[in-house]
């Protein structure tokens, strides 16, 4: 994660504006940590500065971070020569790369870009965790005429897909870097033909984080065309057996099974696995029904409750407050003056949370780095939010 260390720091005067980037406000130091919010063209990010023991680590908030990086160490380095800072440690390019990158919206793709009746003229294949891409890049060279969406959160590998979509001048795949879970149920029922969880993290010390599960699968069968594909390709046994557990609870779809089957290409990590002679397990689903409900938003919006964040601030604890099916939970506060600030929030359903700050600034309240999804779940969330912050901290 790009960050710069110094022995002494303060804070400059705000807002400034150097270089395209306009470095807004920062939050009063909360216990040893500040955020400094920075928007760079349509971009927006918060510097996170850490004081310690013996220095400050001045990084990239790791919830807001986004590609291509080098926009976020290009406002390290500003923030750093701004201040005249004598660095300890840098891991910061000093010149400006993955110049590729720098107009990546073609193909990278914010969650809003679906919230809004997304539509393809196109058959649509989903990969999930496309990893180096060379599955991804080799199908969608394979089938011009299918868009892929590739769905991945790391953020060398989505770097370095969009570097070969644009060498090799490929024109369907978009990428979202995102929870696959959640944005499934943002599609249409029936409106894609294939998805692929190729070599998926098993998790075994913690399965609760895994993809694979009831709820995922359902929503797979929801958005499958009928006769539309699930592959599952994993070299961990304990995945595929519990995988075969979950498929088991449906009735919906032909399966086949295989094991060690070659594919028209491989990852690196497939090769290696290969190499040292592991078995490589198939799970491969056929959708036979055709009839499912339909996907149901909800508004996701604050109230007039600008006015409360005085209050939030001195009641302020942190807090878990669960419904039936939801929760929040409220993790730390930043206060930015007496009357605005901003609150780290996780909410969402008890399987598949989202990770979100609340901004109290200007008369308004909002979600950042983006809103959070208009699903069920998190419609119920953020409902048992706003009644917590209108009637107080008492609330359960």
């Amino acid at each position: 994660m790009p960050n710069i260390q110094t022995k002494k720091y303060f804070h400059p005067d705000f807002p400034f504006f150097e270089d395209g980037y306009n470095f807004e406000y920062a939050t009063v130091f909360t216990g040893n940590k500040s955020l400094i919010k920075v928007t760079f063209k349509e971009k927006e990010f918060f510097i996170e500065v850490i004081k310690r023991e013996n220095d400050y680590l001045i990084k990239a908030e790791k919830l807001t971070r986004f590609s291509p990086v080098f926009i976020v160490q290009n406002a390290l380095n500003i923030l750093s020569t701004k201040l005249n800072l004598s660095l300890t440690y840098s891991n910061i390019q000093t010149k400006k790369s993955n110049l590729h990158l720098e107009d990546s919206s073609k193909y990278l793709k914010k969650i809003d870009y679906f919230v809004n009746n997304f539509t393809s003229k196109n058959p649509i294949s989903i990969e999930i965790g496309f990893g180096s891409g060379r599955h991804l890049i080799y199908q969608a060279k394979l089938n011009p005429n299918i868009l892929y969406i590739g769905i991945e959160i790391h953020k060398p590998s989505i770097e370095q897909v969009i570097k070969q979509c644009k060498l090799q001048n490929i024109e369907n795949i978009i990428i979202l870097d995102y929870d696959a879970r959640i944005f499934l149920e943002l599609l249409d029922s029936q409106c894609v033909k294939n998805i692929y969880l190729h070599f998926p993290v098993p998790w075994d010390k913690k399965p609760h984080r895994r993809v694979m599960s009831k709820r995922f699968l359902s929503e797979c069968f929801r958005v499958l065309q009928k006769y539309g594909r699930f592959e599952l390709r994993t070299d961990s046994q304990n995945y595929y057996e519990f995988s075969f557990d979950v498929i088991n609870s449906f009735n919906n779809f032909d399966i086949e099974i295989r094991k060690n089957y070659s594919l028209g290409i491989s990852s690196k990590y497939e090769d290696r696995w290969k190499k040292q002679e592991k078995n490589i397990y198939d799970i491969v689903l056929k959708n036979t029904n055709s009839t499912f409900k339909e996907k149901s938003f909800q508004k996701i919006e604050f109230d007039d409750i600008f006015d409360r964040f005085l209050d939030i601030k001195k009641s302020f604890k942190k807090t878990c407050v669960r419904g039936e099916n939801s929760f929040f939970n409220l993790e730390a506060i930043y206060p930015i003056n007496k009357y605005e600030g901003i609150l780290k929030v996780t909410l969402g359903s008890y399987e598949k949370s989202e990770h979100k700050y609340i901004i109290f600034k200007d008369k308004k309240v909002e979600y950042f780095p983006n809103n959070i999804l208009p699903t069920k779940d998190n419609a119920d969330a953020h409902r048992l939010l706003i009644n917590y912050f209108k009637k107080g901290k008492d609330v359960h």
